[in-house]
Protein backbone atom coordinates (compact mmCIF):
# COMPACT_ATOMS: atom_id res chain seq x y z
CA UNK A 1 0.00 0.00 0.00
CA UNK A 2 2.91 2.31 0.73
CA UNK A 3 4.21 1.67 -2.74
CA UNK A 4 0.81 2.62 -4.18
CA UNK A 5 0.76 5.89 -2.21
CA UNK A 6 4.30 6.68 -3.28
CA UNK A 7 3.51 6.05 -6.93
CA UNK A 8 0.37 8.16 -6.69
CA UNK A 9 2.39 10.99 -5.15
CA UNK A 10 4.87 10.81 -8.00
CA UNK A 11 2.06 11.02 -10.54
CA UNK A 12 0.64 14.07 -8.77
CA UNK A 13 4.08 15.68 -8.73
CA UNK A 14 4.54 14.95 -12.42
CA UNK A 15 1.16 16.46 -13.20
CA UNK A 16 2.01 19.56 -11.20
CA UNK A 17 5.33 19.89 -12.98
CA UNK A 18 3.66 19.44 -16.34
CA UNK A 19 1.10 22.10 -15.44
CA UNK A 20 3.86 24.47 -14.33
CA UNK A 21 5.79 23.89 -17.54
CA UNK A 22 2.64 24.47 -19.59
CA UNK A 23 1.90 27.69 -17.68
CA UNK A 24 5.46 28.86 -18.15
CA UNK A 25 5.33 28.03 -21.86
CA UNK A 26 2.08 29.97 -22.21
CA UNK A 27 3.66 32.81 -20.31
CA UNK A 28 6.66 32.92 -22.63
CA UNK A 29 4.43 32.71 -25.69
CA UNK A 30 2.50 35.73 -24.44
CA UNK A 31 5.73 37.61 -23.75
CA UNK A 32 7.07 36.72 -27.19
CA UNK A 33 3.87 37.92 -28.85
CA UNK A 34 3.99 41.23 -26.98
CA UNK A 35 7.69 41.75 -27.82
CA UNK A 36 7.04 40.99 -31.50
CA UNK A 37 4.13 43.43 -31.43
CA UNK A 38 6.41 46.07 -29.90
CA UNK A 39 9.02 45.54 -32.61
CA UNK A 40 6.31 45.74 -35.26
CA UNK A 41 5.11 49.02 -33.77
CA UNK A 42 8.67 50.35 -33.92
CA UNK A 43 8.92 49.50 -37.62
CA UNK A 44 5.52 50.64 -38.83
CA UNK A 45 4.72 53.39 -36.29
CA UNK A 46 8.16 54.69 -35.28
CA UNK A 47 6.80 57.91 -33.79
CA UNK A 48 5.27 56.00 -30.87
CA UNK A 49 8.56 54.41 -29.76
CA UNK A 50 11.12 56.90 -31.02
CA UNK A 51 13.29 57.29 -27.88
CA UNK A 52 15.18 54.94 -25.55
CA UNK A 53 13.12 56.01 -22.49
CA UNK A 54 9.92 55.35 -24.44
CA UNK A 55 11.09 51.86 -25.38
CA UNK A 56 12.14 51.09 -21.80
CA UNK A 57 8.75 52.22 -20.51
CA UNK A 58 6.99 49.92 -22.98
CA UNK A 59 8.97 46.92 -21.69
CA UNK A 60 8.33 47.97 -18.09
CA UNK A 61 4.60 48.00 -18.84
CA UNK A 62 4.82 44.45 -20.20
CA UNK A 63 6.44 43.21 -16.98
CA UNK A 64 3.96 45.08 -14.81
CA UNK A 65 0.97 43.70 -16.66
CA UNK A 66 2.12 40.13 -16.08
CA UNK A 67 3.36 40.21 -12.49
CA UNK A 68 2.31 43.49 -10.83
CA UNK A 69 5.76 44.26 -9.50
CA UNK A 70 6.22 47.34 -7.35
CA UNK A 71 9.09 48.90 -9.30
CA UNK A 72 10.79 48.38 -12.65
CA UNK A 73 13.91 50.37 -13.53
CA UNK A 74 15.93 50.06 -16.73
CA UNK A 75 19.49 51.35 -16.94
CA UNK A 76 21.52 51.87 -20.12
CA UNK A 77 25.17 52.75 -20.58
CA UNK A 78 25.68 56.38 -21.62
CA UNK A 79 28.47 58.10 -23.54
CA UNK A 80 30.52 58.37 -20.31
CA UNK A 81 30.48 54.59 -19.94
CA UNK A 82 28.27 54.56 -16.82
CA UNK A 83 24.86 52.95 -16.34
CA UNK A 84 22.22 55.67 -16.26
CA UNK A 85 18.50 55.40 -15.61
CA UNK A 86 16.54 55.25 -18.85
CA UNK A 87 13.03 54.39 -17.59
CA UNK A 88 11.31 53.81 -14.24
CA UNK A 89 7.86 52.72 -13.12
CA UNK A 90 6.85 52.63 -9.46
CA UNK A 91 3.69 51.67 -7.67
CA UNK A 92 1.67 54.62 -6.39
CA UNK A 93 2.23 53.41 -2.81
CA UNK A 94 6.02 53.34 -3.22
CA UNK A 95 8.21 56.41 -2.72
CA UNK A 96 9.82 56.98 -6.14
CA UNK A 97 12.95 58.67 -4.73
CA UNK A 98 13.62 55.72 -2.43
CA UNK A 99 12.92 53.30 -5.26
CA UNK A 100 15.41 55.18 -7.43
CA UNK A 101 18.10 55.00 -4.75
CA UNK A 102 17.60 51.22 -4.39
CA UNK A 103 17.61 50.79 -8.18
CA UNK A 104 20.91 52.66 -8.41
CA UNK A 105 22.41 50.35 -5.75
CA UNK A 106 21.32 47.32 -7.79
CA UNK A 107 22.74 48.84 -11.00
CA UNK A 108 26.03 49.61 -9.26
CA UNK A 109 26.20 46.03 -7.98
CA UNK A 110 25.63 44.66 -11.51
CA UNK A 111 28.24 47.03 -12.93
CA UNK A 112 30.74 45.95 -10.30
CA UNK A 113 30.12 42.18 -10.43
CA UNK A 114 29.00 42.01 -14.10
CA UNK A 115 26.51 39.29 -13.28
CA UNK A 116 22.95 38.90 -12.05
CA UNK A 117 22.26 40.22 -8.54
CA UNK A 118 19.41 38.93 -6.33
CA UNK A 119 18.20 39.99 -2.89
CA UNK A 120 15.58 38.00 -0.90
CA UNK A 121 14.75 39.36 2.54
CA UNK A 122 12.09 36.71 3.28
CA UNK A 123 14.75 33.98 3.40
CA UNK A 124 17.19 35.69 5.78
CA UNK A 125 17.26 38.46 8.29
CA UNK A 126 20.89 39.40 7.67
CA UNK A 127 22.68 39.71 4.34
CA UNK A 128 24.95 36.92 3.17
CA UNK A 129 28.67 37.48 3.12
CA UNK A 130 28.75 38.12 -0.64
CA UNK A 131 25.74 40.51 -0.66
CA UNK A 132 25.67 44.30 -0.46
CA UNK A 133 24.94 45.35 3.14
CA UNK A 134 23.86 48.85 2.10
CA UNK A 135 21.43 47.41 -0.44
CA UNK A 136 20.04 44.97 2.12
CA UNK A 137 19.52 47.75 4.67
CA UNK A 138 17.95 50.15 2.13
CA UNK A 139 15.38 47.55 1.05
CA UNK A 140 14.58 46.72 4.65
CA UNK A 141 13.94 50.39 5.50
CA UNK A 142 11.57 50.88 2.55
CA UNK A 143 9.70 47.65 3.22
CA UNK A 144 10.73 45.89 0.02
CA UNK A 145 11.48 42.21 0.43
CA UNK A 146 12.85 41.05 -2.93
CA UNK A 147 14.92 42.48 -5.73
CA UNK A 148 16.49 41.30 -8.98
CA UNK A 149 18.99 42.99 -11.30
CA UNK A 150 19.58 41.29 -14.67
CA UNK A 151 22.58 42.43 -16.72
CA UNK A 152 21.95 43.29 -20.37
CA UNK A 153 24.78 42.33 -22.71
CA UNK A 154 25.48 43.12 -26.36
CA UNK A 155 28.49 41.71 -28.21
CA UNK A 156 29.93 40.51 -24.94
CA UNK A 157 29.79 43.96 -23.33
CA UNK A 158 27.59 45.11 -20.45
CA UNK A 159 25.28 47.75 -21.92
CA UNK A 160 22.50 47.94 -19.34
CA UNK A 161 20.62 46.43 -16.44
CA UNK A 162 16.98 45.57 -15.77
CA UNK A 163 16.00 45.98 -12.09
CA UNK A 164 12.77 44.63 -10.56
CA UNK A 165 11.87 45.37 -6.91
CA UNK A 166 8.83 44.26 -4.96
CA UNK A 167 7.41 43.77 -1.48
CA UNK A 168 6.06 40.37 -2.54
CA UNK A 169 8.86 37.85 -3.11
CA UNK A 170 6.49 35.26 -4.61
CA UNK A 171 5.59 37.66 -7.42
CA UNK A 172 9.24 38.20 -8.25
CA UNK A 173 9.95 34.46 -8.16
CA UNK A 174 7.14 33.95 -10.60
CA UNK A 175 8.52 36.73 -12.82
CA UNK A 176 12.15 35.62 -12.55
CA UNK A 177 12.36 33.86 -15.93
CA UNK A 178 10.26 36.52 -17.62
CA UNK A 179 12.52 39.33 -16.42
CA UNK A 180 15.56 37.45 -17.67
CA UNK A 181 13.83 36.68 -20.98
CA UNK A 182 12.81 40.27 -21.63
CA UNK A 183 16.23 41.83 -20.90
CA UNK A 184 17.86 41.00 -24.27
CA UNK A 185 15.08 42.38 -26.50
CA UNK A 186 15.40 45.71 -24.68
CA UNK A 187 18.84 46.22 -26.24
CA UNK A 188 17.47 45.48 -29.73
CA UNK A 189 14.52 47.81 -29.31
CA UNK A 190 16.64 50.62 -27.85
CA UNK A 191 19.13 50.19 -30.71
CA UNK A 192 16.27 50.44 -33.22
CA UNK A 193 15.00 53.60 -31.54
CA UNK A 194 18.44 55.20 -31.54
CA UNK A 195 19.02 54.30 -35.19
CA UNK A 196 15.62 55.68 -36.09
CA UNK A 197 16.44 58.88 -34.21
CA UNK A 198 19.78 59.15 -36.01
CA UNK A 199 18.03 58.58 -39.36
CA UNK A 200 15.44 61.25 -38.57
CA UNK A 201 18.20 63.68 -37.67
CA UNK A 202 20.04 62.80 -40.88
CA UNK A 203 16.80 63.18 -42.84
CA UNK A 204 16.15 66.61 -41.30
CA UNK A 205 19.75 67.60 -42.04
CA UNK A 206 19.38 66.49 -45.66
CA UNK A 207 16.09 68.42 -45.94
CA UNK A 208 17.82 71.47 -44.47
CA UNK A 209 20.70 71.09 -46.92
CA UNK A 210 18.28 70.67 -49.82
CA UNK A 211 16.39 73.78 -48.74
CA UNK A 212 19.65 75.69 -48.42
CA UNK A 213 20.76 74.35 -51.80
CA UNK A 214 17.50 75.50 -53.38
CA UNK A 215 17.93 78.94 -51.85
CA UNK A 216 21.50 79.16 -53.10
CA UNK A 217 20.46 77.83 -56.50
CA UNK A 218 17.85 80.57 -56.67
CA UNK A 219 20.46 83.15 -55.70
CA UNK A 220 22.88 81.75 -58.30
CA UNK A 221 20.18 81.82 -60.97
CA UNK A 222 19.43 85.43 -60.10
CA UNK A 223 23.14 86.27 -60.14
CA UNK A 224 23.51 84.45 -63.47
CA UNK A 225 20.63 86.44 -64.95
CA UNK A 226 22.26 89.64 -63.71
CA UNK A 227 25.60 88.59 -65.23
CA UNK A 228 23.90 87.83 -68.52
CA UNK A 229 22.20 91.20 -68.43
CA UNK A 230 25.51 92.95 -67.68
CA UNK A 231 27.26 90.93 -70.42
CA UNK A 232 24.52 91.88 -72.86
CA UNK A 233 24.87 95.59 -72.09
CA UNK A 234 28.64 95.32 -72.20
CA UNK A 235 28.47 93.74 -75.64
CA UNK A 236 26.13 96.48 -76.79
CA UNK A 237 28.47 99.11 -75.34
CA UNK A 238 31.53 97.59 -77.00
CA UNK A 239 29.75 97.27 -80.33
CA UNK A 240 28.55 100.88 -80.09
CA UNK A 241 31.94 102.11 -78.95
CA UNK A 242 33.68 100.20 -81.72
CA UNK A 243 31.37 101.69 -84.33
CA UNK A 244 31.66 105.23 -82.96
CA UNK A 245 35.45 105.10 -82.70
CA UNK A 246 36.27 103.19 -85.86
CA UNK A 247 34.66 105.80 -88.15
CA UNK A 248 36.80 108.76 -87.06
CA UNK A 249 39.78 106.47 -86.53
CA UNK A 250 39.58 105.28 -90.14
CA UNK A 251 39.60 108.90 -91.30
CA UNK A 252 42.60 109.71 -89.09
CA UNK A 253 44.57 106.74 -90.42
CA UNK A 254 43.54 107.49 -94.01
CA UNK A 255 44.56 111.14 -93.91
CA UNK A 256 47.79 110.26 -92.12
CA UNK A 257 48.64 107.78 -94.88
CA UNK A 258 47.93 110.42 -97.53
CA UNK A 259 50.12 112.99 -95.76
CA UNK A 260 52.98 110.52 -95.44
CA UNK A 261 52.77 109.42 -99.09
CA UNK A 262 51.85 112.59 -100.95
CA UNK A 263 52.67 115.66 -98.87
CA UNK A 264 56.08 117.27 -98.62
CA UNK A 265 56.67 117.17 -94.86
CA UNK A 266 59.55 118.28 -92.78
CA UNK A 267 61.37 115.66 -90.73
CA UNK A 268 59.53 116.76 -87.59
CA UNK A 269 56.16 116.68 -89.36
CA UNK A 270 56.94 113.27 -90.85
CA UNK A 271 57.88 111.96 -87.39
CA UNK A 272 54.66 113.35 -85.89
CA UNK A 273 52.54 111.79 -88.63
CA UNK A 274 54.20 108.41 -88.07
CA UNK A 275 53.47 108.82 -84.36
CA UNK A 276 49.81 109.55 -85.12
CA UNK A 277 49.66 106.58 -87.48
CA UNK A 278 51.28 104.19 -84.93
CA UNK A 279 48.97 105.31 -82.12
CA UNK A 280 45.93 105.03 -84.38
CA UNK A 281 46.88 101.51 -85.47
CA UNK A 282 47.43 100.57 -81.83
CA UNK A 283 43.99 101.95 -80.92
CA UNK A 284 42.45 100.07 -83.83
CA UNK A 285 44.06 96.82 -82.64
CA UNK A 286 42.84 97.45 -79.09
CA UNK A 287 39.27 97.98 -80.28
CA UNK A 288 39.38 94.76 -82.29
CA UNK A 289 40.75 92.79 -79.34
CA UNK A 290 38.14 94.14 -76.92
CA UNK A 291 35.31 93.22 -79.27
CA UNK A 292 36.84 89.77 -79.88
CA UNK A 293 37.20 89.11 -76.13
CA UNK A 294 33.62 90.21 -75.52
CA UNK A 295 32.33 87.82 -78.16
CA UNK A 296 34.42 84.93 -76.81
CA UNK A 297 33.23 85.47 -73.23
CA UNK A 298 29.64 85.61 -74.47
CA UNK A 299 30.14 82.28 -76.27
CA UNK A 300 29.61 83.79 -79.72
CA UNK A 301 32.53 82.00 -81.36
CA UNK A 302 31.89 80.77 -84.90
CA UNK A 303 34.43 78.55 -86.65
CA UNK A 304 34.82 78.74 -90.42
CA UNK A 305 36.60 75.44 -91.07
CA UNK A 306 38.29 74.57 -94.35
CA UNK A 307 41.40 72.80 -95.57
CA UNK A 308 44.58 74.82 -96.05
CA UNK A 309 48.37 74.53 -95.92
CA UNK A 310 49.74 74.85 -92.38
CA UNK A 311 53.20 75.67 -93.70
CA UNK A 312 51.86 78.51 -95.89
CA UNK A 313 49.69 79.94 -93.07
CA UNK A 314 52.67 79.89 -90.71
CA UNK A 315 54.96 81.51 -93.29
CA UNK A 316 52.51 84.35 -93.93
CA UNK A 317 51.96 84.90 -90.18
CA UNK A 318 55.70 85.14 -89.64
CA UNK A 319 56.03 87.60 -92.53
CA UNK A 320 53.26 89.77 -91.08
CA UNK A 321 55.08 89.91 -87.74
CA UNK A 322 58.54 90.55 -89.18
CA UNK A 323 57.99 94.32 -89.45
CA UNK A 324 57.12 94.52 -85.74
CA UNK A 325 60.32 92.64 -84.88
CA UNK A 326 62.38 94.93 -87.06
CA UNK A 327 60.96 98.05 -85.43
CA UNK A 328 62.00 96.73 -81.99
CA UNK A 329 65.40 95.51 -83.19
CA UNK A 330 64.58 91.88 -82.38
CA UNK A 331 65.64 88.97 -84.58
CA UNK A 332 62.81 86.72 -85.74
CA UNK A 333 63.58 83.17 -86.98
CA UNK A 334 60.70 81.11 -88.35
CA UNK A 335 61.66 77.58 -89.46
CA UNK A 336 58.59 75.37 -90.04
CA UNK A 337 59.26 71.75 -90.99
CA UNK A 338 59.10 70.89 -94.66
CA UNK A 339 56.63 68.05 -94.20
CA UNK A 340 53.91 70.05 -92.43
CA UNK A 341 50.52 68.65 -93.49
CA UNK A 342 47.39 70.14 -94.91
CA UNK A 343 45.06 70.82 -91.96
CA UNK A 344 41.35 71.39 -91.50
CA UNK A 345 40.71 74.32 -89.16
CA UNK A 346 39.73 77.99 -88.98
CA UNK A 347 42.63 79.68 -90.78
CA UNK A 348 41.72 83.19 -89.71
CA UNK A 349 41.55 82.32 -86.01
CA UNK A 350 44.76 80.28 -86.22
CA UNK A 351 46.56 83.28 -87.73
CA UNK A 352 45.15 85.50 -84.98
CA UNK A 353 46.52 83.08 -82.36
CA UNK A 354 49.95 83.00 -83.98
CA UNK A 355 50.15 86.77 -84.39
CA UNK A 356 49.21 87.40 -80.74
CA UNK A 357 51.84 84.96 -79.41
CA UNK A 358 54.48 86.24 -81.87
CA UNK A 359 53.79 89.84 -80.82
CA UNK A 360 53.96 88.91 -77.13
CA UNK A 361 57.33 87.15 -77.59
CA UNK A 362 58.73 90.12 -79.53
CA UNK A 363 57.50 92.64 -76.95
CA UNK A 364 59.24 90.64 -74.17
CA UNK A 365 62.58 90.34 -75.96
CA UNK A 366 65.27 93.04 -75.42
CA UNK A 367 66.76 94.74 -78.44
CA UNK A 368 69.37 92.56 -80.14
CA UNK A 369 67.87 89.26 -78.91
CA UNK A 370 66.00 86.70 -81.01
CA UNK A 371 62.59 85.03 -81.12
CA UNK A 372 62.55 81.50 -82.60
CA UNK A 373 59.47 79.79 -84.09
CA UNK A 374 59.37 76.11 -85.00
CA UNK A 375 56.58 73.81 -86.17
CA UNK A 376 56.38 70.04 -86.59
CA UNK A 377 53.83 67.22 -86.82
CA UNK A 378 53.36 65.05 -83.72
CA UNK A 379 52.94 61.32 -83.96
CA UNK A 380 49.60 59.88 -82.83
CA UNK A 381 49.69 58.45 -79.29
CA UNK A 382 47.30 57.46 -76.53
CA UNK A 383 46.95 61.13 -75.62
CA UNK A 384 46.35 62.09 -79.24
CA UNK A 385 44.28 59.50 -81.06
CA UNK A 386 44.22 61.81 -84.11
CA UNK A 387 47.33 63.51 -85.59
CA UNK A 388 48.38 66.80 -83.98
CA UNK A 389 50.91 69.47 -84.83
CA UNK A 390 52.96 71.61 -82.48
CA UNK A 391 54.20 75.19 -82.78
CA UNK A 392 56.87 76.35 -80.32
CA UNK A 393 57.79 80.00 -79.74
CA UNK A 394 60.90 80.81 -77.70
CA UNK A 395 62.04 84.26 -76.57
CA UNK A 396 64.82 85.59 -74.36
CA UNK A 397 62.85 87.96 -72.15
CA UNK A 398 62.65 88.29 -68.38
CA UNK A 399 61.08 85.44 -66.32
CA UNK A 400 57.34 85.73 -65.76
CA UNK A 401 56.34 86.42 -62.14
CA UNK A 402 52.83 84.97 -62.50
CA UNK A 403 52.88 82.37 -65.25
CA UNK A 404 49.58 80.78 -64.12
CA UNK A 405 47.64 84.07 -64.39
CA UNK A 406 48.88 85.21 -67.76
CA UNK A 407 45.78 83.91 -69.54
CA UNK A 408 43.35 85.64 -67.18
CA UNK A 409 41.73 88.97 -68.10
CA UNK A 410 43.69 91.92 -66.67
CA UNK A 411 42.80 95.38 -65.47
CA UNK A 412 44.19 97.94 -67.88
CA UNK A 413 44.79 101.63 -67.63
CA UNK A 414 45.35 103.68 -70.75
CA UNK A 415 47.37 101.65 -73.27
CA UNK A 416 51.09 102.34 -73.08
CA UNK A 417 53.18 103.25 -76.11
CA UNK A 418 54.81 99.84 -76.33
CA UNK A 419 51.39 98.15 -76.15
CA UNK A 420 52.42 95.66 -73.45
CA UNK A 421 48.90 95.54 -71.97
CA UNK A 422 47.39 94.96 -75.39
CA UNK A 423 49.77 92.06 -75.96
CA UNK A 424 48.67 90.51 -72.68
CA UNK A 425 45.03 90.98 -73.70
CA UNK A 426 45.92 89.36 -77.00
CA UNK A 427 47.14 86.28 -75.09
CA UNK A 428 43.80 86.02 -73.26
CA UNK A 429 42.03 86.05 -76.63
CA UNK A 430 44.52 83.60 -78.13
CA UNK A 431 43.99 81.14 -75.28
CA UNK A 432 40.20 81.25 -75.76
CA UNK A 433 40.65 80.69 -79.48
CA UNK A 434 42.95 77.71 -78.89
CA UNK A 435 40.28 76.15 -76.68
CA UNK A 436 37.70 76.75 -79.42
CA UNK A 437 40.00 75.05 -81.97
CA UNK A 438 40.40 72.00 -79.68
CA UNK A 439 44.04 72.59 -78.76
CA UNK A 440 46.23 73.20 -75.72
CA UNK A 441 48.96 75.66 -74.78
CA UNK A 442 51.72 75.30 -72.19
CA UNK A 443 54.31 77.76 -70.87
CA UNK A 444 57.79 76.81 -69.72
CA UNK A 445 60.60 78.96 -68.30
CA UNK A 446 63.93 78.12 -69.93
CA UNK A 447 66.96 77.53 -67.72
CA UNK A 448 69.08 79.94 -69.76
CA UNK A 449 66.38 82.62 -69.53
CA UNK A 450 63.32 83.38 -71.58
CA UNK A 451 59.98 81.71 -72.15
CA UNK A 452 58.96 78.72 -74.27
CA UNK A 453 55.35 78.54 -75.51
CA UNK A 454 54.09 75.22 -76.92
CA UNK A 455 50.82 75.22 -78.89
CA UNK A 456 49.30 71.87 -79.86
CA UNK A 457 46.36 71.68 -82.23
CA UNK A 458 44.65 68.81 -84.06
CA UNK A 459 45.20 68.36 -87.78
CA UNK A 460 41.42 68.04 -88.10
CA UNK A 461 38.75 69.18 -85.61
CA UNK A 462 37.62 66.45 -83.13
CA UNK A 463 34.10 66.26 -84.57
CA UNK A 464 35.53 65.65 -88.07
CA UNK A 465 38.42 63.30 -87.29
Amino acid sequence: MNEHITGHSIEIADDQQTTMLKDRLDEFNELTAEIVDLFSTQIFSPDSLRTAPGVCKAFSDILLRHWELCCIVIYLRDDDGRLRESAIHTDEHLDELKARSIGMLFAAAVEEKEREVQMWLDEQKEPAADEDTALHQAMKEVGLRAGLAVPIHARGQLVGALVAITGFPDRLRAALHGVRFIAAPIVIAVGNARRATAMRKQHRRIEHLLEELQQRSGALEEANRELQRVAHYRSLFLARMSHELRTPLTSILGFTEIMLDQEKLTKAQHRFCEKIQGSGQQLQTSLTQLVDLSRLEAGHTELFVHEFSLREALRESCAATMRLAQKRGVGFDCTPAVDLPQIVSDEGKLRQVLYNFFAFAISRSPEGERVTVQAATLRASDDHAAPHFQITIEDEGEPLENMAGIFEPIDMDAPSEDATNMNELGLVIARRLIDALGGTVTLESKLAGGLKVSIELPVTPPEIS
